[in-house]
């Protein structure tokens, strides 16, 4: 059954720590793993691209990076988001004391566990007891106990594992969900090609596609990108509601295939919300309706790459109880099956 197949494979998948900066292992993982069905895989910086008979008929993008920590030595360790952003591209954007105390919350109580980044040998396992969140530094610092002293750079994952409780799947599934759900269109007859990127997590992804993109000469304003997309509750979850939107805080997407994917799920009589579109109707503002992969993408490129995205909702976003439902996995798949495989959108 395709839905056993999308959970199996994504708490596989789970099972392989990809902290972001750190994800070249899992990168290797899913090369060997998509190749095991038949495919073409290759790694270059930032992106893992996976094709199918007819590459580039198709161009979807998942990001297979996660939240965790990173040591600092001394047994302090830092949010991995945070610390990549400054040491790997020389950004200190400061969190706010309210974005601070969130980045701690997630995290604190949690068994984590630390890896070696190339070879995912598990180096020691602890608790997170406390974190302090330093204003001034713009930072999360984290304590964990047990923990085997860990060399500074050594990555920091989640240890709860992923699973199903009811008609609800829970895991630190953002974004290992969308991988399973394409390692199962892959088995079902796409044809195309993935783009599967590092350092989302970060809002670097995007450059990683361009650069790929540009090298390959490919131009589309087709492009479908998958994520997950957060609600602070469930009945978005509950109704099996596939998440699409016009647009993100910065940028709008192509109006023609958004306007396609809304007819497509009427025709299916599959539940859909336009999250802007929500947002906006609560009083919000552009700015406060969120960012996304695509809405970089589009800005940074001048609007040279576009397309639409395609989200599946979660509550309890960014954490080991990050859950969706049995339905919306259902409704995910059953709408990108259809306009990748059985009849495609630019058809």
């Amino acid at each position: 059954m395709t839905l056993d197949t999308i959970i199996a494979k994504t708490v596989e998948y789970l099972s392989v720590p990809s902290v972001v900066g750190h994800e070249r292992f899992f990168m290797n993982y899913l090369e060997a793993d998509f190749r095991r069905i038949g495919l073409d895989a290759d790694i270059s910086e930032g992106v893992l691209a996976i094709h199918g008979k007819r590459p580039f008929s198709s161009i979807v993008c998942a990001h297979i990076d996660r939240h965790g920590l990173i040591s600092l030595g001394n047994g302090e360790y830092a949010y991995a988001a945070q610390y990549v952003k400054e040491i790997k591209y020389g950004q200190n954007n400061r969190a706010s004391q309210t974005e601070l105390e969130s980045i701690c919350r997630r995290f604190t109580g949690e068994n984590v566990f630390a890896y070696h980044p190339e070879t995912s040998e598990k180096l020691g396992n602890g608790l997170i007891e406390s974190c302090g969140a330093f204003m001034a530094g713009g930072d999360s610092i984290f304590y964990v106990r047990d923990m085997p002293p860990a060399e500074p750079g050594t990555p920091i994952a989640y240890a709860r594992t992923a699973g199903q409780e009811g008609d609800y799947f829970k895991g630190q599934i953002d974004n290992a969900i969308s991988v399973g759900v394409l390692y199962a269109l892959c088995q079902s007859g796409f044809e195309g090609t993935l783009l599967l990127t590092t350092e989302e997590e970060i809002g670097k992804s995007a450059q990683h596609i361009m650069r790929w993109l540009g090298r390959e000469g490919i131009e589309s304003q087709e492009l479908v990108i998958l994520d997950t997309s957060p609600y602070k509750s469930s009945e978005v979850v509950d109704a099996g509601t596939v998440v699409l939107r016009n647009r993100d805080k910065s940028q709008k997407f192509n109006a023609g295939m958004v306007h396609k994917l809304r007819l497509r799920c009427e025709s299916l009589c599959i539940p859909y919300q336009f999250k802007d579109e929500a947002l906006l109707a609560q009083g919000k503002d552009v700015r406060q309706i969120g960012s996304t992969e695509l809405g970089k993408l589009v800005a940074e490129s001048g609007g040279r790459w576009s397309g639409a995205t395609v989200q599946i909702p979660t509550v309890l976003y960014h954490t080991s109880n990050e859950t969706t439902s049995r339905q919306c996995i259902k409704n995910y798949y059953g709408l990108l099956a259809n306009i990748l495989i059985e009849d495609r959108l630019s058809a």
